[in-house]
């Protein structure tokens, strides 16, 4: 389960399975998906908080029973199901920041990854296990390297070992390793200081960032001038409507 709540033009995004460890299931997929796309669509927010319920953990990551078969095409539209909650993440035009105690395991540290901002208490922890239980791992693992570096993130990959926070810190993953309960507050920290600039300007920047990380940089540079411009043509529109506002008020 998903639950929600907004504050501030915030909108906090709780994962709710604390009894089997805020596993990830498949209609938890779903609304992760269409929590992240509404929200995007939603011009009376500004962010978006991603955490967990309890202290234990923020999650284990995929619940397992979605795996209790040896079907490869369901294996495969199981696993863009939880590509496609990464992709909302991306795509969402509100920034993103996650926050975490305990454990962050498999598809959950793919999702963090997936996020502007990351905050991890001191007790936390992260692993990527799917080489130890016989598959790869695959979808967001491909972008760990851009977050925490190749060299690391081959070992967090490889080994199958726990990183501590200390660790993921150190390499560039997260933003701040905090108390435990100061994770939600430090990460509302950095959405309210991106909440200071335009949303419109942050859904660029975000764009770009999708741009330069995708593709050649002379390409990545192309597009950063037009986007530029973009923002000066959105500057006019404005402009002109507060023109037309200001002479409709006079005359009346």
């Amino acid at each position: 389960m998903l639950s929600q709540s907004r504050d501030g033009g915030i909108l906090t995004l709780t994962i709710d399975n604390e009894a089997k460890a805020n596993s990830l299931t498949a209609q938890m997929f779903t609304e992760l998906i269409d929590a992240f796309t509404a929200a995007s669509a939603d011009e009376s927010l500004r962010a978006v908080l991603l955490t967990a319920k309890g202290d234990r953990g923020f999650s284990a990551g995929m619940d397992t029973a979605q795996f209790e078969h040896d079907d490869a095409e369901r294996a495969y539209e199981t696993i863009t199901h939880l590509g496609a909650v990464c992709e909302a993440v991306k795509n969402c035009d509100l920034p993103v920041a996650v926050a975490m105690r305990g454990y962050c395991v498999g598809g959950a540290v793919e999702i963090a990854s997936a996020a502007d901002y990351r905050v991890g208490a001191h007790d936390s922890w992260y692993s990527m296990p799917e080489v130890r239980i016989g598959i790869p791992s695959v979808l967001d693992a491909a972008n760990l390297w851009r977050v925490m570096g190749w060299t690391k993130a081959t070992e967090l990959i490889m080994t199958a070992n726990r990183f501590s926070a200390q660790d993921m810190d150190r390499c560039g993953f997260l933003n701040a390793v905090v108390d435990p309960a100061d994770v939600e507050e430090t990460a509302l920290g950095y959405l309210r200081d991106t909440m200071e600039s335009d949303r419109a300007v942050i859904a660029q920047q975000k764009r770009l960032f999708r741009t330069w990380r995708n593709t050649h940089e002379q390409t990545a540079i192309a597009d950063s001038r037009k986007e530029f411009a973009l923002a000066f043509a959105r500057k006019a529109l404005v402009a002109r409507d507060e023109r037309a506002g200001a002479d409709a008020t006079g005359a009346r």
